[in-house]
Order: structure tokens, then sequence, then C-alpha cells
């Protein structure tokens, strides 16, 4: 069987095509998963807390940070359960950074907040929550 080199381009650059146009829609249609679960951001620059509200339940966030943010070279040092609904982990990181994550119930909905270093960063909190959102 002998194959036209003509032929052979043309299925190639056809799949390439398709592939770009089936790719982003793969995209978008995850963000808008990510969307539909993550409700609200915002960032205090006065506190340094970036805040978020997450479509989860709180015990699942908990195991998330707790199994993920080794992966990232953090050590959990303290742990604080108020009660069922509200928690704080502290972590220590390289350069012996914190990061303060608190997590608290609003029915269906888990609020958290995440303070990274002394003064906060918020490229580093969102950051830091991308990195164990993706791995939930």
């Amino acid at each position: 069987m002998n194959l036209n080199p003509r032929i052979l381009v043309r299925s190639v650059l056809g799949l390439a095509v398709l592939a770009c146009a089936v790719g982003p829609a793969l995209a978008t249609n995850s963000e808008e998963d990510t969307l539909k679960r993550v409700q609200q951001s915002r960032y205090n620059f006065v506190t340094g807390v970036w805040q978020l509200r997450l479509n989860e339940e709180i015990r699942l966030v908990e195991r998330g940070f707790k199994d993920f943010l080794p992966g990232l070279d953090y050590t959990l040092v303290d742990e604080k359960i108020k009660d069922e609904d509200r928690m704080s982990m502290t972590f220590r990181g390289m350069g012996d950074r914190k990061l303060v994550v608190k997590l608290r119930s609003q029915g269906q909905f888990t609020l958290i907040s995440i303070r990274w270093g002394l003064t906060g960063s918020e490229t580093k909190s969102a950051q830091i929550f991308s990195y164990v959102y993706r791995r939930m």
C-alpha cells in the first residue's frame, strides 16, 4: 500500500485543525465547571487575606489542603478545630513562610480564607488554592 504524501499532509493538517477547534471547547467546559463551584473570590489589601466561597463540603476541602499542600513543600504545623463548621490550619513552607488556611461551612458552601506570608499575597494565595483545587 502506497500513501500519497499530499493526502498524508492534508490528513495531519485536518487533525490539527480539529484539535484546535475542539481543545478550547473542552477548556471552556472545565472553566465553566470551576466557575460554578467558585462562587466569589476577593482579596483584602489591608489584612492580606484572599477569600473565596466554594461549592464543596468542608471536609473535602480540608482533606484537599492536608493531602496536597505537602506537594508544594508545606508542612502542617497547627490545626485548630473550633467546631464542626469552623477550622484553621497553619502550614510552614520554604524559608519558614507561614500559610494560614481558615475554613468555615456555610450550608452547602465552604468559605475559604488564605493568607500567605506576613503581609499576604493575592497571587500566591490564588496559586496555592488553584494547585489544591485541581487535585481535589
